[in-house]
């Protein structure tokens, strides 16, 4: 008996996921890979009774404890028979199995595990997507200087354009090519005349003889708790409490459009019994900013950071672009068990010109140098109810990295999640994405606390109180210093149609004061609160409706109260026998500024993601639809506009735009066979 989530529960549950994980990241993160790894589960339900612990981690939406329980009900009851089942399981309440409800099924076929290679190459999706968006409002950067623009203006045209061919059976196989043109990038001419500004093509093989993985191409590569080496998505703090340890596969295809944080080259794992051994080579060239180099060769000889950004659309940027060359290797041997796993990595990076940023006080102890080695021990241990994890790792300048941790399951009602870090202020990471406070591990000291309880079982409450210390100095904090999180939220599922959330968010620390007048800067608290209500309910078969109230403050010192607040209404609409959906949403906003500025997920067209920030006061509205033009064919189309009241621009620099409204089109068309 199969049993999956249908489509409008797909979505809905996807959009909420990403939400959630959303939440504590300000856009900083680009969710495609999570999106993309989500559908792919959609489209191909993991069968509970014939799955592994590396699989259901891969999902990322259950913690190990739930694994392991569930691991541990079927080895005393036998195969599940119903997906309803879960509700049986220790720890698995209500709001867990509605999400993973559309990414797992129920049935005795071993198929899943028994392909023939001919199915394997043939009878997969074929899938081709062609996109295209733009800003409506003409831009500074595309304006002559006749017309007020500027003399380094974006060289390119404002569409932005994207396409991508993959083929996929599975998770077991995977190929693809992406290419995307960012707008202001030049497109078939002048420094773009292979086309596209960004290419990306990948083979991904699993489960090959003892071959668990092997990637060709662009891949990324996840070891142990991400102290040394993650360019996969990992949960950091967010809603989901409990969900504190990275876990994933160790290589990974990589089908995204950020450019940077990824391997090009080539990677393995090898699997014997409980041994596994993993490697992997990269050759790339990337963006740097250059300041030293021969006018004539045009070798470059010194470079003061490494560009994150990928746009190429200004003169200076493309000066930028492929400005060094980087090789990375390095592997992992592991020795895995469901209770408990020990690992080795490694890690070697190499530049091709020194990377030597300014000296400031706060960044002497930061990576210069052109080579860069890492290793580390990680370790995972399940006893009873206690699952403890964790990573020790060292940087070649003898700097240290440590995090430790340990998921409680407390009686079927009450779980908790402790995690330790200590980061050196001389530890040094190129590719890392520790559970942290800060945006790289270094020069932090912390320790979480989170808890998650039922009391009842349409009732959950979770929260976390996360302390963190800085002992040496930060960008814009000129002495060590310290500050605090805390979180809340009360979940109430009156029925399996409707989902009710209030949360509450305190963040404090420390910065400048800003009109110090003494020869060291003094620092003073800041403040920010961020409070929530939200209904998501399915009205028909066909409508849902989501609707938030949200309030944010901010205070600096002594200084004045901001306030915040945002108020939507969603309206969802897709019925199985039309082949037109859509969602809608109004929103009124007001905020004092940037400091009080609130993000909200946005329903977008598939495989993309929108997370803007509603900032000062004004109205935002989108209309998202998607036709089924014809079996394997679809269309969506996306329009959105933002409308601020108190503002005569929007946005500053070259993307400024003279008056109050700002609007965006998207189209997307999708074959699939």
């Amino acid at each position: 008996m199969a049993q999956g989530g249908n489509d409008e529960m797909k979505d809905a549950d996807l959009n909420n996921t990403i939400e959630a994980l959303s939440s504590q990241s300000d856009n900083e993160f680009d969710y495609n890979t999570i999106i993309e790894d989500l559908k792919q589960y959609a489209d191909h339900p993991i069968n509970l009774n014939n799955t592994d612990v590396e699989e259901l981690n891969d999902l990322g939406l259950l913690t190990p404890l739930q694994v392991d329980n569930l691991f541990q009900y079927i080895s005393s009851y036998g195969k599940l028979m119903v997906i309803y089942e879960l509700q049986a399981i220790p720890n698995m309440d209500l709001e867990t199995i509605r999400k993973i409800l559309p990414y797992v099924k129920v049935n005795s076929d071993l198929s899943d595990f028994h392909v023939k290679t001919k199915d394997l190459i043939f009878k997969g999706d074929y899938q081709l997507f062609v996109r295209y968006q733009q800003i409506l409002e003409k831009q500074k950067g595309y304006l002559s200087e006749a017309q007020g623009g500027s003399a380094n203006g974006y060289l390119g045209s404002p569409f932005r354009f994207y396409t991508r061919f993959r083929y996929n059976y599975g998770t077991k196989l995977s190929y693809g090519i992406t290419a995307e043109k960012d707008a202001g990038e030049q497109f078939f001419k002048g420094t773009q005349k292979r086309g596209f500004d960004y290419y990306s093509g990948h083979l991904y093989l699993k489960d090959v003889s003892v071959f668990k993985s092997i990637a060709i191409g662009d891949y990324s590569v996840n070891l142990g708790q991400g102290l040394i080496m993650w360019t996969g998505f990992g949960f950091g703090k967010s809603p989901f409490v409990m969900n504190v340890k990275r876990q994933s596969r160790k290589i990974r295809p990589y089908t995204s459009v950020t450019e940077f944080n990824y391997l090009r080259g080539g990677a393995f794992t090898i699997a014997a019994k409980s041994l596994e051994i993993s490697a992997f080579a990269s050759y790339n060239k990337i963006d740097a900013n250059i300041t030293n180099q021969d006018t004539i060769t045009q070798q470059v000889f010194e470079v003061t950071s490494i560009q994150q950004s990928g746009f190429h659309r200004t003169q200076t940027e493309i000066n930028d672009r492929e400005a060094i060359k980087q090789l990375v290797t390095g592997g992992n041997i592991s020795f895995n068990k469901r209770k408990y796993h020990i690992g080795v990595n490694a890690v070697y990076s190499k530049l091709s010109a020194p990377l030597n940023s300014t000296l400031r006080p706060y960044s002497q102890y930061n990576f210069v140098g052109t080579q860069l080695l890492n290793a580390s021990i990680d370790y995972h241990l399940i006893i009873k109810n206690f699952h403890f994890f964790g990573e020790e790792a060292i940087s070649d300048n003898g700097g240290f990295g440590f995090l430790n941790g340990v998921l409680i399951g407390l009686g079927n009602a009450v779980e908790m999640s402790v995690v330790h870090r200590y980061y050196a202020r001389n530890f040094q990471t190129l590719f890392a994405r520790p559970f942290a406070e800060s945006s790289a591990p270094q020069n932090e000291h912390g320790t979480y606390i989170g808890i998650s309880i039922k009391p009842y079982r349409k009732i959950k409450v979770d929260g976390y109180f996360d302390f963190f210390k800085f002992p040496w100095l930060r960008f814009g904090v000129d002495r060590p210093s310290f500050g605090y999180d805390a979180f809340a939220q009360f979940n109430y599922i009156p029925n399996k149609k409707t989902l009710v959330y209030a949360r509450y968010k305190h963040q404090q620390k420390q910065v400048n004061r800003s009109n110090n007048t003494g020869f060291f800067n003094e620092l003073i608290n800041e403040r920010t609160d961020n409070f929530r209500i939200n209904i998501d309910a399915k009205v028909t078969d066909a409508i849902t409706l989501s609707s938030r109230v949200e309030m944010s403050f901010f205070k600096q010192g002594t200084g004045q109260l901001e306030k915040g607040f945002l108020m939507y209404q969603d309206l969802g609409y897709k019925a199985l026998s039309f082949p037109v959906a859509f969602s809608v949403r109004v929103a009124l906003f007001q905020t004092q500024g940037y400091n009080t500025r609130i993000y909200a997920y946005e329903d977008d067209v598939l495989y993309s993601f929108s997370i803007p920030a509603y900032q000062d006061r004004g109205m935002r509205y989108y209309l998202n639809a998607r036709w089924t033009i014809y079996k394997g064919i679809d269309l969506w189309v996306r329009f959105a506009q933002t409308y601020l009241s108190n503002r005569k621009t929007i946005s500053s620099g070259l993307d400024e735009i003279q008056g109050g409204t700002k609007s965006e089109i998207k189209a997307q068309i999708r074959f699939k066979f």
